[in-house]
């Protein structure tokens, strides 16, 4: 399955006879209702609900367990829609697994599947069978949480047998639960879903101090939490005032993405990988002649065929997509290594040029000066709605580029590292362009990384690019994803092609990267134009 895939795997609140017995009832609902198909031709097998339309359904209990499933399978011109539900038994009468998927099957092979949306099926398929991830109950509709729950909330937070993501809303009031559940409407049955009042939310921070959620904030907790480590919070995305956006249709597919990927990349339990194919078989009438039942099995067989070249398509372009991306994440851990050692190595130069200051001022008998805390020291922003917030400090540097693409990088970046990198980057170059306008012999912003005077923001040398390769600057559409806004001042065209850029994250295609034209030399003034994914090249391409 692909990213455009829906999935959802939960435990049942029942035992597998009842379980089986609700999940029947539900689809019967959804066929008749939802569908417009005829449900009741469940009772005779095999079941061509409509042209194009068929559904199948087998089930088995032996030594290794049970399992009942239903797939349902619609031809349009565009491909095949499969929908397939299975309720499959554990070991030691453990609450059986529930497991719903929907999928495009294209008809041309390599074609991109369509974007699934949670079927109509999954809110009351979850509901009626009290669907559960670990200690969490799952819900379509997110749930306020109240003062006495957050201690069982945090432990289910904790829990180390949760597979789905936790989404906590901060929400301040009945116009903000609303809002929020819009938000959340797309994630039915791909997380455990929370709404934070302002009742609960001091405690439910104080129980998380590093891992909080305020002020219209949307937090993804991943399998995993560890409360008492602060790093641990880089691991758990927050979109800042998610809630409170205008534009929620934006904020909603930020928030879907990183579920939906894990839905579809996550290992499936043991159980459920052990349930064999479905092999549809024919429906014959007893007093079928054989010529019949020949022509009955050779049009199963014919349709076997078929569908296994649709299903052998699509996990050729899934595996295709497998590849693509760990190449990628190779990349990256080959840049991330790269630059944790440019890291270590300037925090040992820097932490040995400290001592030696404070020996110094220590022979000079001022041990309290070499020893405090620097006066007017600045964290770096947590998150890049606050860097943009900072930029109107910066009297150097101007950002033409599009707000939304640069705020969206915060639902993409596990931790602050992003945008407390981006961050040093602009007060660099605000650094530089002052300095050149103070007349200093600077040829480029490299020339000043390399040598940053004392005092200087620098930022290292190895993450400044002066331009784009010719591949990449003589393509048409990767030249014009790299031309930005700029004042008629600086080109009367109002916009300028940006080859320059910085590294801002390392490794794959969402990795940003800062594009911006110096123009110290005419206005004074550094103009940033896109902050943001890495743009399409020779080794991130669209598809």
């Amino acid at each position: 399955m692909d990213g455009n895939s829906y999935r959802t795997v939960v435990t049942s609140g029942f035992d597998y006879v009842t379980t089986g017995g609700l999940a029947d009832e539900q689809l019967r609902e959804w066929l008749r209702e939802v569908k417009k198909y005829d449900a009741d031709l469940l009772e005779y097998g095999p079941a061509p609900l409509a042209p194009g339309v068929r559904l199948d359904a087998d089930s088995r209990t032996d030594l290794h367990g049970a399992y009942t499933r239903w797939r349902l399978r619609e031809s349009t011109p565009d491909g095949v829609w499969q929908t397939l539900l299975v309720v499959r038994s554990r070991p030691d009468g453990a609450p059986p697994w529930v497991r719903l998927e929907v999928e495009q099957l294209p008809a041309e092979p390599g074609g991109r599947s369509a974007f699934a949306r949670p079927p109509r099926l999954a809110a009351p398929l979850l509901a009626a069978i009290g669907a559960r991830d670990g200690l969490a109950e799952v819900s379509a509709e997110p749930r306020l949480i109240q003062p006495a729950q957050v201690p069982r909330v945090v432990a289910e937070l904790c829990d180390p047998e949760r597979r789905l993501p936790t989404v906590v809303a901060s929400v301040a009031d009945e116009a903000e639960q609303a809002a929020a559940g819009l938000l959340l409407g797309r994630l039915a049955g791909l997380a455990v879903l929370y709404l934070l009042g302002p009742q609960a939310e001091p405690e439910f921070n104080r129980a998380l101090p590093h891992h909080r959620v305020f002020e219209g904030a949307v937090r993804t907790f991943l399998p995993g939490v560890r409360p008492d480590r602060p790093a641990d919070a880089y691991r758990h995305p927050l979109l800042r005032g998610a809630v409170r956006l205008a534009d929620r249709t934006a904020a909603a597919r930020l928030l879907t993405r990183l579920p939906r990927r894990l839905a579809v990349r996550s290992p499936l339990p043991a159980e459920l990988v052990d349930t064999p194919a479905l092999r549809p078989r024919p429906a014959t009438e007893a007093s079928a002649s054989e010529l019949e039942r020949l022509r009955s099995e050779n049009t199963a067989l014919t349709q076997l065929l078929d569908e296994a070249g649709q299903e052998e398509a699509a996990r050729l372009a899934e595996i295709g997509e497998l590849r693509l991306e760990l190449r990628e994440r190779e990349e990256s851990g080959f840049e991330l290594a790269v630059e944790l050692e440019e890291r270590a190595e300037e925090l040992r130069r820097t932490a040995a040029r400290l001592r030696d200051l404070q020996r110094h001022l220590v022979e000079l008998d001022q041990a309290a000066v070499a020893f405090r805390e620097p006066a007017g020291f600045e964290a770096g922003p947590v998150g890049f709605e606050e860097l943009l917030g900072r930029l109107g400090g910066l009297d150097a540097v101007r950002f033409t580029g599009n707000r939304r693409t640069t705020a969206e990088l915060d639902a993409q970046a596990l931790g602050s590292d992003w945008a407390a990198t981006a961050w040093d980057a602009l007060l660099a170059l605000q650094d530089y362009a002052a300095a050149r306008r103070r007349g200093g012999a600077l040829r480029d912003f490299l020339h000043w990384c390399r040598e940053t005077p004392p005092g200087g923001h620098g930022f290292p040398p190895g993450k400044v690019v002066r331009d784009e390769s010719p591949q990449t600057a003589g393509r048409r559409t990767w030249r014009q994803q790299r031309t930005f806004p700029v004042p008629a001042a600086v080109d009367p065209a109002g916009e300028l092609f940006m080859g320059a850029h910085l590294r801002i994250g390392a490794g794959n295609a969402k990795a940003p990267r800062l594009h911006f034209h110096d123009d110290t030399g005419h206005t004074g003034l550094v103009y940033v134009g896109y902050l943001g994914p890495h743009l399409d090249n020779t080794l991130h391409a669209s598809i």
